[in-house]
């Protein structure tokens, strides 16, 4: 695997949203400078666009914004077990201590007013993804089967619950999402159906991939769509997010998921773990590609490799 890809698993995430965009600027920019990768938004309403494809370590939000604010889109984090463990400091003019206080009380984890400091985002990042430990390289190393277990059968379900859903329709598993695909961009608006012969099993197009649920077992496998439609990719907010569903229906993952939950940047150590054993290997098209700058938006997608499918068989 290329340095470059490595380097990419590694790098730490913030989401940075305010209506203000010098304000955006200027955190984006003192972040940069510490190494994070830094996503940008206007409004409230723009974080779950991105949160449905990449969970960061940490969120910054304005507290007062048109449209949904900061309190509003933090009381909506909390009720998703995918969004509900975000580190999140909300950014504000508003220093009053019962402000203060009723930031902390909505789930916020830092508060910085306005006007602040390089030294007061820094600092105030790396307190909050302090306050949960990092995994130990023991503790790594032995739930790191049980992560690439949660892989394997995330992989496994979205294949098959999209080859269902593209025999409904008459098409192949990649015809079927890439068709899905191209109509939410045309339309800019969610895609969604549901399977004719198991009507509880509903599907939900949005972002760059297709959430499937079961409306009586509250399963749900999220797919993130692979070059060339592929339907058993997969990434790391993903799988995550499976294992929390598993773990919360008492089905798989338990352990793991509690492991998950103690630990700052657990998935992503998960993930970087099992590519350096290349267990997982980056996605790619299965044939020749026919859709290239489709393809060119999905490349942060992972599979899992002839090695990692004979670890698997052997334990």
């Amino acid at each position: 695997m290329s340095q470059d890809r490595m380097t990419a698993v590694k790098k730490k995430t913030a989401l940075v949203v305010d209506d203000e965009p010098d304000i955006v600027n200027i955190v984006k920019t003192m972040l940069e400078g510490e190494g994070y990768e830094v996503l940008c938004a206007s409004d409230g309403l723009e974080v779950f666009g991105f949160l449905a494809e990449k969970i960061p370590d940490v969120l910054i939000i304005d507290r007062m914004m048109p449209g949904m604010n900061g309190m509003e889109v933090i009381g909506k984090l909390k009720e998703s077990p995918k969004t509900s463990t975000i580190p999140i400091i909300m950014l504000t003019s508003m220093d009053k201590f019962d402000d203060v206080s009723e930031g902390y009380k909505q789930g916020a984890d830092g508060y910085i007013t306005k006007p602040f400091t390089k030294a007061q985002i820094v600092n105030g990042v790396n307190l909050v993804l302090s306050s949960r430990p990092t995994l130990s390289a023991e503790q790594l190393s032995s739930h790191a089967l049980a992560f690439l277990r949660a892989c394997a059968k995330l992989s496994k379900r979205t294949e098959e619950l999209a080859g269902r859903f593209a025999v409904q329709e008459g098409l192949s598993p990649n015809a079927w999402a890439y068709k899905g695909l191209e109509d939410r961009l045309r339309t800019d608006e969610e895609q969604m159906g549901a399977l004719k012969q198991a009507p509880e099993w509903h599907c939900c197009f949005h972002g760059w991939g297709v959430d499937f649920q079961n409306t009586k077992t509250a399963e749900q496998a999220d797919l993130a769509i692979g070059p060339g439609g592929r339907c058993d990719a997969f990434d790391e907010s993903r799988v995550q997010g499976y294992i929390q569903n598993e773990a919360q229906r008492g089905a798989d993952f338990i352990d793991l998921h509690a492991m998950i939950e103690k630990h700052s940047d657990s998935a992503r150590m998960f993930m970087d773990y099992v590519a350096r054993q290349q267990w997982i290997e980056p996605a790619r098209a299965k044939t020749e590609p026919t859709k290239k700058e489709l393809d060119a938006q999905l490349g942060d997608r992972w599979a899992i490799s002839e090695k990692g499918s004979r670890m698997l068989h052997r334990n």
